[in-house]
């Protein structure tokens, strides 16, 4: 375990006036703390309620003192929590004593997390969890964090390296004895694990992206036509007036961002100009943003006016521009008459009458499916970041190399893809090649973190 020589302190609560603000300290000096408000500071695993003192002996406040021993505490070393009244005057008499007092200095964004990493009371994925769990907005996501944190990803991964370890172990064992063929029942069984370790691995990969959805959330751009109900549909989603809706053509001028929750994963919508030829310099702007927006987002929906006798070619225009996942919204059902109603119902769409109050359930289901494909891998251990998903792909590469090479004449280069793909998962966890990842993790912590 390392210490460390400093003593570092921080509010661990939001700033501002609140019924308590806790003040975090750690460090080989944090048991004398207390002392420094003329508190006495309670044996380790204890609490006491005690009068602070400021600089002139008056009474600064009464708090709940708690004290930690190291290694037994949250960063590994030992620590002290003041809990006082969550007085702006109060915190920052308490922050600037100890600020003033020799062998304290203030924490840095993430400094306290950095600590328990630092002394093995977190890994790089807890790091990682820890902090989508503060970030989390919605339920969904911060169920994630918490699989995340209970070891969902950490667990399989590590079981998987060292199994990568051990099979990599027994070939190099093997090239000691390189005067011997190597016996067929050993390599068949070598390629057998192996193979086992590439289904694994391929089953979270074959997630459908649901946990980087659900982290990160995705921006869904609207796009069509003038007049065919974008804006409609936004303000429905949003269930609230954020864009202007007109009779009047190219009313849309500005790509207009509106964030909903769906079902748990965060959905930016992005509202765009109706896309059509026009002479406007103005409009003609919005326009090439609303084709940027659409090109820039993780998916498209495809609104048309269904009364339009052109909509079928705007439609296959539309496609062309929006990529691969969209989502067709057929608009104005209540302008059609029952025949042909029954006729696009078959089509791969939504048809819908965006006035009625029933319209918006559909176009939300058909969404969801778009967002959160319905192949969502094995559902347990999950893949939130986009750098587990490419250090994963790195060890299955490795892997299928291995099963690629003839064992008994290339046993070298074998045993050498065994290390790569063990090292790409290493990177995964943090056991290897964390630091570079670190700085960047912590910094978004708060201060008090």
């Amino acid at each position: 375990m390392k210490r460390s020589s400093e003593t570092i302190f921080a509010q661990a609560t939001p700033a501002g006036r609140a019924a308590i603000a806790v003040i975090r300290i750690s460090g080989p000096k944090a048991h004398q703390a207390p002392a420094l408000f003329g508190a006495p500071c309670p044996a380790p695993g204890r609490f006491t309620v005690a009068k602070l003192q400021d600089r002139a002996g008056g009474l600064l406040d009464e708090a709940l003192i708690l004290s930690m021993a190291g290694p037994r505490s949250s960063t590994g070393e030992d620590v002290v929590e003041i809990h006082a009244h969550g007085s702006m005057a109060v915190t920052l008499s308490i922050l600037d004593m100890l600020g003033q007092a020799d062998g304290f200095r203030a924490a840095t964004a993430g400094e306290f997390t950095h600590r328990m990493f630092a002394n093995g009371k977190i890994d790089l994925l807890g790091t990682e969890a820890l902090a989508d769990l503060i970030e989390s907005e919605t339920d969904l996501q911060r169920q994630q964090a918490w699989r995340q944190l209970q070891g969902a990803l950490y667990q399989p991964v590590s079981t998987w390296r060292e199994e990568m370890v051990r099979l990599g172990g027994q070939l190099e064992a093997l090239i000691d004895f390189a005067d011997e063929d190597l016996p067929p029942e050993v390599e068949a069984k070598l390629r057998t694990d192996t193979a086992a370790l590439i289904t694994a691995m391929q089953g979270i990969l074959d997630d459908g992206g649901v946990g980087e959805a659900i982290r990160d959330g995705v921006t869904i751009s609207l796009l069509g036509p003038v007049n065919a109900g974008k804006s409609t549909l936004l303000n429905r989603l949003a269930g609230r007036e954020a864009a202007i809706v007109s009779d009047q053509a190219g009313t849309t001028r500005d790509v207009v961002s509106v964030r909903i929750n769906l079902d748990g994963i965060p959905v930016t919508l992005l509202d765009t100009a109706g896309v059509r030829q026009t002479d406007n310099r103005i409009e003609a702007e919005g326009v090439r943003r609303a084709l940027h927006a659409a090109r820039q987002a993780d998916g498209a929906i495809l609104v048309l006016d269904v009364s339009d006798p052109d909509w079928q070619a705007e439609l296959a225009a539309l496609r062309d521009l929006a990529g691969l996942r969209v989502c067709v919204v057929l608009n104005k059902r209540d302008l059609l008459d029952d025949a042909t109603a029954r006729q696009l119902s078959g089509e791969d769409a939504v048809l819908v009458s965006l006035v009625q109050d029933e319209a918006i359930d559909e176009v939300l289901a058909a969404l969801g499916e778009m967002v959160v494909p319905a192949n969502r891998g094995d559902g347990g251990s999950i893949i939130t970041r986009a750098r587990h998903r490419s250090a994963l792909q790195e060890a299955v590469d490795a892997l299928q190399a291995v099963l690629g090479h003839s064992f008994g004449t290339a046993p070298e280069i074998a045993a050498e893809d065994y290390r790569r793909a063990a090292d790409s998962l290493g990177r995964i966890t943090g056991s290897i090649d964390a630091e570079e990842l670190l700085g960047s993790i912590f910094s978004s912590f708060c201060i008090g973190k």
